[in-house]
């Protein structure tokens, strides 16, 4: 992956800067209600499911099915996306609940089959590493 293309990452919030220090030690992290135990993602200040606003953080496997995909064919991003292209997004759905948004690790125009598992692989852009998926 081209380093260049996170020259504007924007910083953890102060909610999810667990979430991103975990992705720099390989680990998967999703906040758990400690109230009604409901696992989720994306970082949050309350439960999606009851509203408390008692969290932790818990590792995830890392593992799960891919829920969809699209092959992105086009650089939204501007020209320095143009190198990647194609590449493929998905939805996975984590064997602990949350659906997560990502990128599919594969050889180049390799797309994944829905159902299909699929196990997190933390792979270096710029000062930090992001939680892509590919085949399991």
């Amino acid at each position: 992956m081209n380093n260049d293309l996170l020259a504007e990452f924007v910083p953890p919030t102060l909610d999810s800067r667990p979430f991103w220090e975990g992705c720099n030690r390989q680990e998967l992290l999703l906040q758990h209600c400690q109230a009604c135990h409901h696992a989720f993602y994306y970082a949050r200040r309350l439960c999606p499911a009851c509203g408390d606003t008692r969290l932790a953080w818990r590792a995830a496997g890392g593992q799960g099915c891919v829920y969809s995909y699209s092959q992105v064919q086009v650089p939204f991003q501007g020209p320095a996306w143009q190198s990647q292209l194609p590449y493929c997004v998905v939805l996975i759905d984590l064997e602990e609940g949350p659906r997560m948004l990502s990128r599919w690790l594969a050889p180049r125009g390799e797309v994944p089959r829905i159902g299909q598992r699929a196990q997190v692989v933390f792979e270096q852009v710029g000062q930090q590493k992001l939680p892509f998926f590919g085949a399991s």
